[in-house]
């Protein structure tokens, strides 16, 4: 598991008063930095090798402004080419705030094709699976009925 401690800035807030929905992806973003260095240790865009295949994020409670946020992140699966990173906001009162996963591939961008992961970054991965200690579920996904007019 890797933790990331962020803090709130001004500009992250909307006119409601309190982070903006948007930002919660920032927040996993630099979350993953690490995973990121994993891929492509020179973090040079012309070498990316991992690209975002899904994404999904959970709204607990709101953020507000000059909060002291820890971004806890991990691996929940590996396979052949992809795997998925799950996330969790806390704030400094412990109150978990957001859940999230993001999908992300093995990608080649000059060939535009999808790459295995490597045994190397699989061992990688596997050493980051623990899940933080009460960390809210993440909320199934409900896949809308055709409706029959």
């Amino acid at each position: 598991m890797i933790k990331t401690k962020i803090p709130v800035r001004f500009n992250d807030c909307d006119a409601m008063g309190h982070v903006n929905n948007a930002v919660y992806y920032t927040y996993f973003e630099e979350g993953k930095r690490e995973i990121f260095r994993w891929f492509t240790p020179t973090m040079d865009l012309n070498d990316w090798r991992v690209i975002v295949a899904s994404t999904h994020c959970d709204y607990i409670q709101e953020i507000n402004y000059d909060e002291e946020l820890t971004i806890y992140t991990w691996i929940s699966t590996i396979s052949r080419s992809s795997f998925d990173v799950e996330h969790a906001i806390s704030g400094t009162n412990g109150i978990w705030h957001a859940r999230g996963r993001v999908t992300l591939i093995g990608y080649d961008y000059k060939e535009k094709k999808v790459m295995p992961l490597t045994e190397a970054i699989k061992g990688i991965l596997k050493q980051h699976q623990d899940v933080p200690e009460g960390v809210p579920a993440l909320r199934q996904i409900r896949i809308a009925e055709k409706s029959e007019d």
